[in-house]
């Protein structure tokens, strides 16, 4: 049986055995923030499943309550442990031992928000290079201090249809988002009732600086008027 499948009927022997509702309820949306976790080769700990369950405006679980709950912390490690991730460590580098368990704990988290910090900021970028007309290494590298490089190539002007223009725009807008029942919610499109995530907040982001950056061929100022006006 592969790992994959070991931790599939790891979770429907958990699902089948929950006691009530809301822990069957937990266990699958834990399943979704690992998958997605996974997917995008972040760590897997309840720091991270807590974070991503706000940011989609759930309920939870919170990080302590999966600490605190035996199958949810069961599945968490279980999910981590078939994990593999790519960090970089220095050769000889050892974690001093810490007998105290509270602080042990603490180390852990922050290490915990380390390593997921980390990840996100290497997903963005990775995401930020795939847009077209945004100079990002040069970008990164002045913001950091560095001087501007005279012989930097100028970004190439992209032409984006005005259809394209206007159905990017649409998105922004709250009222026609409204009228088919939709919503603009903390930079992410959903569904008024169910408020099903249509477009996450990264969605939305990438579409807004694509139709604002200096290396498209159109009226920035215009563009920006357009994406954020809340309709007539």
């Amino acid at each position: 049986m592969t790992t994959h499948e070991t931790l599939e009927a790891l979770y429907a022997h958990l699902i089948e055995g929950s006691p009530n509702p809301r822990q069957k309820e937990s266990l699958a949306r834990i399943k979704k923030a690992a998958d997605y976790l996974e997917e995008q080769r972040m760590k897997i700990s309840p720091t991270a499943i807590e974070r991503y369950c706000i940011d989609r405006d759930w309920g939870g679980p919170k990080a302590q309550s999966i600490r605190n709950s035996q199958a949810l912390s069961h599945y968490v490690k279980a999910r981590a442990s078939g994990q593999t991730l790519r960090i970089q460590k220095r050769a000889g580098d050892k974690k001093p031992l810490i007998p105290d368990e509270t602080i042990r704990a603490y180390v852990q988290l922050l290490e915990d928000e380390r390593d997921q910090a980390i990840a996100s900021r290497v997903r963005i970028e990775a995401g930020l290079r795939k847009l077209p007309g945004i100079p990002i290494d040069e970008l990164i590298r002045v913001g950091f201090g560095g001087a501007p490089n005279p012989n930097a190539m100028p970004e190439p002007q992209i032409h984006i249809p005005p259809a394209a223009r206007e159905a990017i725009a649409i998105l922004f807008n709250e009222v026609a988002l409204n009228n088919v029942g939709l919503q603009l919610h903390k930079d992410r499109v959903r569904q008024n009732v169910t408020l099903n995530v249509l477009l996450h907040k990264h969605h939305m982001v990438a579409l807004r600086s694509l139709i604002l950056s200096p290396g498209i061929n159109s009226d920035a100022s215009e563009a920006e008027e357009t994406i954020f006006s809340k309709g007539d």
